[in-house]
Order: structure tokens, then sequence, then C-alpha cells
């Protein structure tokens, strides 16, 4: 085998203490990709119950279909956020009413762009059974998932885990041509109307923060931002859930028995499940501590709980530091089966060459054997020529050179 180490290569994956780190952070080094689709339906199925989540994991691992959306799940996200901060800017009074009449059109485009991606994942046709009869055999095989099961679905997705999400240049980014559009018509109004709020309201569409609201911290060059260390963490799941399934190696033959020990949809499920429980939970508890705080005996109570449950957000980070040393692993394993091809192909290469080498004592015989056939038809064709002067001279005898002349008619002496 190849040494790792020789070739710079990683031999472990991520510590939990980076991706404690980067949840503490709530930001990711580096310029990540968004989530696959799969990977976002994944982490939304922890929004559904455990029958539906057991259900849609079902479906992905033997192939059925799923609800996707051209444009990815993180527009989807991206196009949430647009419609809050937008309805956040029409909630205040102070706006000018000509601005409001822009912004409602443009609120009202945003939720018919929402209801469409709604129709696509919850009543898609081609994805989910719709006559009765395929409706019943899906739910004997336990692979339907019923329409409350793909409103929740669509609500996950809704939250789906996107760098840069909640940023600063994050409307600037979302918003698309149509934002522009608006704030040139907002600074147009601004000019004519002499409002100077107007002017403002352009920049807040493109890139306020809600006042008051839990902002996560503005990106940094080189670097990706989540809301918090929830979302970072589920975000980081299904990075490297997507690292491993992604891999020509792990879909191999040489990792057939690993992939039926583990089954990487229902783990990233699992997971999100998880991390959405325990942040549900984590909020109620901080509600019940803002809100009955002042009671000494209920604080330290609440206290006591919240302690009991850091060992789950351990173990959370550890599952998914599994996942990063199994993609690490994989990705390892991907460079050493190209090296190997590498070596099977030069290998091959060495075979043509000797298998050359060693018919070079027939391709001598062969030679030997054309000249000789050469020369035998060489003296065939002598042989021939004269067969054929022999022949023509036989010819020549039978067919005398002057034609005679017979007489009309024969006259005996």
């Amino acid at each position: 085998m190849v040494d790792n180490r020789r070739r710079g290569l990683p031999t472990t994956g991520t510590t939990s203490d980076e991706i404690r780190s980067w949840c503490d952070q709530s930001r990711l080094p580096g310029d990540r990709p968004e989530l696959s689709d799969t990977a976002a339906i994944l982490v939304a199925s922890g929004f559904l119950t455990p029958s539906g989540r057991a259900i849609l994991v079902r479906r992905i691992s033997t192939g059925l279909p799923v609800p996707v959306l051209h444009s990815g799940f993180g527009d989807l996200r991206r196009l949430g956020r647009a419609i809050a901060q937008s309805e956040h800017q029409l909630a205040n009074p102070m706006m000018p009413g000509v601005v409001a009449a822009v912004m409602r059109n443009r609120v009202n485009g945003l939720h018919r762009r929402r209801d469409d991606a709604r129709k696509l994942i919850v009543t898609a046709k081609g994805v989910f059974a719709g006559g009765t009869r395929a409706i019943r055999r899906e739910r004997r095989e336990n692979v339907y998932l019923e329409i409350e099961e793909r409103e929740r679905l669509f609500a996950g997705l809704m939250c789906t885990p996107t760098p840069d999400a909640n940023t600063s240049g994050y409307m600037r980014r979302a918003g698309t041509a149509a934002m522009d559009r608006l704030a040139g018509v907002v600074g147009q109004v601004a000019a004519k109307t002499g409002y100077p709020q107007a002017g403002e309201w352009a920049n807040q569409i493109l890139v306020p923060e809600p006042e008051g609201a839990s902002t996560a911290p503005l990106g940094t060059p080189g670097s990706v931002t989540f809301v918090d260390g929830y979302e970072t963490l589920l975000f980081v799941a299904g990075h490297f859930y997507d690292r491993i399934v992604r891999n020509p190696a792990w879909l191999s033959d040489h990792f057939e028995i690993q992939r039926t020990q583990v089954n990487l949809h229902a783990e990233l499920a699992e997971i999100a499940a998880d991390v959405i429980a325990l942040r549900a939970v984590r909020i109620d508890l901080d509600r019940a501590k803002r809100n009955g705080g002042f009671d000494r005996t209920f604080a330290e109570h609440i206290d006591r709980r919240e302690t009991a449950l850091r060992p789950v957000w351990t173990e959370l980070i550890d599952r998914v530091q599994a996942l990063g040393e199994v993609a690490a692993v994989v990705e390892s394993a991907a460079v050493e089966l190209r090296v190997l091809a590498e070596y099977d192909r030069a290998s091959t290469i060495d075979d043509r060459i000797d298998d050359l080498i060693a018919r070079s004592g027939d391709r001598e015989i062969s030679v030997d054997n054309a000249k000789r056939l050469t020369e035998q038809v060489r003296s065939g064709e002598e042989q021939l020529r004269i067969y054929r002067d022999v022949l023509q001279g036989n010819i020549a005898r039978i067919s005398p050179a002057v034609p005679r002349e017979l007489p009309a008619r024969y006259e005996p002496s």
C-alpha cells in the first residue's frame, strides 16, 4: 500500500473539538457547497414523526423517488428568509404608502413562489402514489408518506441549513434581480417624494436583521456562517453524508460489506431528529427560566436539567464526528483505488510488452515461412511461364499460321 503520510493525505477526519468549536462560533472555515437534495430531505425528516421519518428513509434506501426542487432546497430557505424580512419591513407603521405598495407586491410574489414550491413537495406528481390502488400498494409496502407528513417535510425544508443565510449580505444574494429592481424603485420614490426615510428602506430591505433577533456572526473571508450551533451541526452532518455517498469508492465492490453494515440515510435522519429535539428542549428551558427564574428553586431545577442535557450534545457531536471519520477514510481509500487502478493499467501494459517479447520467436518463424513461400511462389511462377510457353507452342501447332480456303465444291482429283 502507498504511505498516506508521504503523499500528505489526511489519515484522520475532523476532531470532535473542531466540530464543537464550529458550533460554538456558528461558523465553518472555507467555502462549503450547499447540501444535496437527498441530504436536505434527510435533515428535514427530523421534523417528521418517527414513522414518517422511517418511511422517508426507506424510500431513499430503496431508490424510490422523493421530492426535489430544480433550484435546490437552499433557495427555498432563502425564499423563506426573504419573506420574513420583507414582512418585517411591512410591519413598520412609518413606511411611506407608496413604498409599502411596492413591498406588498413583492411579498405577494414571494408567497406565490413559496406556494408553488409547496405544491412540488406536498402534491408532487410522479413522486408519491396518486391512484387509490397505488396508494394501497405503497401503504402495504410501508413506503407511502401521508399528506400530513409531507406538510411537515415542507416546513422542515424551509429551514434547510444553508451557509450565510442570515448574514448581512444575505438579501443582496437571495433577492435576485427582483430585489435589485425593487431597490431602484424605492430609490426613485425617495428622489421624487422627498422622504428621507425612503432611501433608507432600500438598504434595509437588502441587508437588515430584524431588531432584537438573534443574528449569526458576520462572515469573514474564507468562512461561512449559520444561525446557531444546532444548524451548524446539522449542516456538518449533511456535508459529511454528501462526501461519503458521492464518493465512487463508497459505491464500489470494495465496500459492499460496509454498505450493508450501516444505513447512512437512517443515521443522518436520526442525528437530525435528535438535534432538532434538543434545540426545542433548550428553547423551552430558556423560556421557562426567563419567565420563572425569579423563583430560586425553579431556577435551580432548570439549571440541573440543562446540565443533564450536556452529555446529549456531546454525544451528537461525537456521532457527527464519526461520520466525518468515515468520509475521510472513504476519500483516502478513493485515492488508493485510483493508484491501484493505475498499477493495474501499468501491469496490463507490462503484460502486453511481455507478450510481444515472448512472441518474437514466433514472428521470426513467420518471417522465415514468408520468405520460403515467396521463393516457392517465384519458382512456381517460372514453372507456370514454362507451362504457358509450351501450351502456346502446342496451340500454334494446332492452328496453322496461314488459313487455307476450301473450295466451294469438293471435286475429286
